[in-house]
């Protein structure tokens, strides 16, 4: 199964467009009943999207035999666990098969992490959202965690709490991240939505950036933005080519004996050029066992 690349939010008070967002293209969608739902609808959201969900059986597109019947591979935020609506919004997904994983905002602490994990069971994926100095104090503690699949940023929320212009602030908390989870042996984290929906091509350019950065992927708010973060993120044909010789040549350093290789425009690889090449072509959804 490829790593995921899109992720489009969509409201989790949205009715009758809930199964509309599952085909929209994206690698998965995360119903989102924290900011897109009014505090007035919290409860009743939750029940309508339990109630559809409960409903789901189509397998996700890496899994289906029929690609007209895939849909996108499902995640729900919940509100943040402070909150009067976080736990039983907890206790309601984690019961739910067609959930992969459940997005928690606001975690600030170990704590946090075990009233979650006290919850939700070991068949979810556990994401959490570091939006406070207190989280941001706690960062590579929770990465190290064994719960969490994965760490991201809310990037406006720290802008309003840490009441900071600009992204240097912020790079130095995403480097600070990208280590952590590297060092925890977990996936690279993913990047938050850009506001402003409708420039793909600033989209575009920071989306290249954070991919620079060790970030893959990112939410979105619009599927207009799907295509330009897959281009963004996706290692294009040329870095799958580069990818392919590099593995090619590791398969002769193994059946040689030797520790290095020569590729034929005389760049030499050893086993950090492998790791990167299997990182291009897992990125790119090709299993090596394929080749």
């Amino acid at each position: 199964m490829s790593e995921i690349c899109t992720w489009l939010y969509t409201p989790a008070s949205s009715g009758g467009k809930l199964d509309k967002a599952l085909h929209r293209g994206a690698d998965a969608v995360i119903f989102d009943l924290e900011d897109a739902v009014h505090v007035d609808r919290k409860t009743s959201a939750r029940a309508e999207l339990v109630e559809f969900l409960s409903s789901v059986s189509v397998l996700p597109a890496s899994e289906s035999p029929d690609s007209s019947a895939a849909i996108s591979r499902i995640f729900v935020r919940a509100n943040a666990l402070d909150s009067p609506w976080g736990i039983d919004d907890l206790n309601a997904i984690a019961k739910l098969p067609a959930v992969e994983g459940i997005r928690v905002p606001k975690v600030e602490s170990l704590t946090d992490l075990s009233r979650i994990e006290s919850v939700v069971s070991a068949r979810k994926k556990i994401q959490i959202l570091l939006e406070s100095p207190l989280g941001l104090a706690a960062l590579e503690d929770l990465c190290r965690a064994g719960g969490p699949s994965s760490v991201s940023l809310g990037d406006n929320d720290l802008r309003a709490v840490l009441n900071v212009e600009g992204e240097a602030v912020l790079d130095q908390i995403r480097i600070r991240l990208v280590m952590a989870l590297a060092a925890a042996g977990k996936e690279a984290p993913t990047g938050s939505v850009y506001p402003r929906i409708k420039d793909l091509e600033g989209l575009r350019s920071d989306s290249v950036r954070l991919r620079g950065m060790g970030f893959f992927g990112r939410t979105v708010l619009h599927p207009m933005q799907l295509e330009t973060v897959r281009d963004a993120f996706r290692p294009d044909s040329q870095e799958v080519d580069w990818a392919h010789s590099v593995v090619e040549a590791a398969d002769r350093i193994s059946a040689q004996g030797s520790g290095a290789v020569m590729l034929s425009d005389g760049q030499f690889v050893d086993r950090p050029f492998v790791v990167r090449a299997e990182t291009i072509l897992r990125r790119a959804g090709v299993d090596r066992r394929q080749l």
